[in-house]
């Protein structure tokens, strides 16, 4: 035998040795929980564009607080993810229908959404934040001025009974921001969150951002929505792994480091016992 050939058989033998050793590794994973994916050994998610929550990569990968949330639940469950970008109409129907085991980014646990999905266990906050020059952190505070509110959040329809016509209403977060900068409203709100990590990518120049002070008028005020990975409401097996593992990221601390190094407060993780928005 000569060397050439001794030596390409101790290479064979190496390369064997590693892949035998790779897969045993992953054998070695035993997930937390026992539950059913669309696709076995695949956590299907729908996920859309809304930073700092969910910022997608690709189909392979989305960042922000729910993606890494994300990553140390497939860890823990020895699951990969997909992901399936979508417009923020569809996310829910994709979980309804079947297309996706769960939903990520920011979505409220409520009363009427429980009645087609599951919600999962809390994760965070969804701090109602108010945009400013002055700073301003009140309902009162903002009596007699032009504000601005985006739909969908828990606190617009409180804030329209309170401001009535000097209320406008916008589809998205970029629109009012557009007209914040222009001086056709006097103060935005919208999530902390939101608020926040826009700020730090060039937006809201010259602008001050508060959480509000509670305010009996606005519910949102006084305790924030909760949110959550929504799941197909047929797999309560899922849900119940699901808020499982929230559950321990809250007790080792995992949610609050994630949230801070997104640049939000850790103190939006303190979630208190699971709620239901009416």
């Amino acid at each position: 035998m000569n060397q050439a050939t001794k030596l390409f058989m101790l290479l064979s033998v190496g390369c064997a040795f590693a892949l035998s050793s790779s897969a045993n590794a992953a054998d070695a994973c035993t997930p937390a929980h026992k539950f059913t994916t669309i696709k076995p050994g695949v956590l299907s998610v729908a996920s859309w564009d809304f930073a700092p929550y969910s910022i997608p990569v690709s189909k392979m990968d989305v960042k922000g607080v729910d993606g890494d949330i994300l990553k140390l639940i497939a860890a823990k469950e020895c699951l990969s993810l997909s992901f399936s970008n979508v417009d923020a109409a569809a996310v829910i129907q994709s979980v309804v229908s079947g297309k996706a085991d769960i939903a990520m980014g920011d979505w409220y646990r409520t009363a009427e959404r429980a009645k087609v999905l599951g919600l999962s266990g809390p994760m965070y906050l969804d701090q109602m934040g108010i945009i400013s020059k002055d700073g301003l952190d009140t309902v009162t505070s903002l009596e007699g001025k032009k504000v601005g509110a985006v739909q969908g959040y828990l606190w617009t329809p409180d804030l329209q009974k309170v401001f009535s016509s000097s209320l406008t209403i916008y589809p998205n977060p970029v629109a009012m921001a557009q007209d914040l900068a222009a001086g056709r409203i006097d103060v935005g709100t919208d999530s902390y969150a939101v608020s926040v990590y826009n700020q730090k990518k060039g937006g809201y120049k010259g602008m001050k951002i508060t959480t509000v002070k509670p305010d009996k008028r606005v519910a949102a005020s006084i305790q924030p929505g909760q949110t959550a990975f929504p799941f197909t409401k047929s797999n309560q097996a899922l849900g119940d792994a699901l808020s499982a593992d929230i559950e321990a990221l809250h007790k080792s601390g995992d949610i609050a480091r994630i949230l801070k190094e997104h640049g939000l407060e850790p103190t939006a993780g303190d979630v208190g016992t699971p709620r239901m928005v009416e």
